[in-house]
């Protein structure tokens, strides 16, 4: 069938490393960029921090990312680009009849949020204040409406001409409730509480 189509990759500020070796630091700089956002938030996150955990100097990150917001928007793409690959292939193996799929879906997305609740709500509450990390959010949920729809073609060979607006419906709900729920358990557990809205 059809492939969802490809995504821009936003990370215009960083340097695309050539060679093996500067590829495996920029993924060790990413790596420890993640682990320093899920262990402590954003409102904790310092270059010193991933410095430490990426075993390369600060200025050496900056060899490779112009600035703190590059990385971000690079561990951004980094990341929803793994969760949509995740989601598409565990979605594909789930096309027994409709309620898998979205069992399927609800399942792996609701754990990837839940598991990594304070990298996505950094992601998620910056890309408010950022059009290019907004942009990517967006094309990450044109992305997963994508799979699903083409997931869900698959159980109605026939075709249903309301399928779009169905899984568009579907989707929003399972979405926002997954997301309010996200945020809602980062800021509740936040050293100062702060009510999510």
């Amino acid at each position: 069938g059809p492939r969802p189509p490809e995504l821009l990759v936003i990370s215009s500020a960083s340097t695309k490393p050539v060679q093996e070796r500067s590829r495996r630091a920029a993924q060790r700089i990413l790596g420890a960029t993640e682990k320093a956002l899920v262990l402590h938030g954003y409102s904790e996150f310092s270059m010193a921090s991933v410095s430490a955990g990426s075993g390369m100097s600060i200025g050496g990150l900056y060899a490779h990312f112009a600035n703190k917001k590059a990385l971000l928007r690079e561990v951004k793409n980094d990341v929803l680009t793994r969760l949509e690959a995740k989601l598409e292939e565990r979605l594909h193996m789930s096309t027994d009849s409709v309620e898998s799929t979205i069992s399927a879906f609800v399942t792996e997305l609701s754990g990837a949020l839940t598991d990594q609740r304070k990298l996505f709500a950094f992601i998620f509450a910056q890309s408010v204040n950022d059009a290019d990390m907004r942009k990517r959010g967006f094309l990450f949920h044109q992305r997963l409406k994508t799979i699903l729809r083409h997931t869900l073609l698959i159980n109605q060979p026939c075709g249903d001409p309301d399928l779009g607006r169905s899984v568009d419906f579907v989707y929003e709900l399972i979405v926002q409730r997954l997301l309010r729920r996200v945020t809602t358990l980062v800021n509740v557990t936040a050293p100062n509480p702060v009510c999510a809205g």
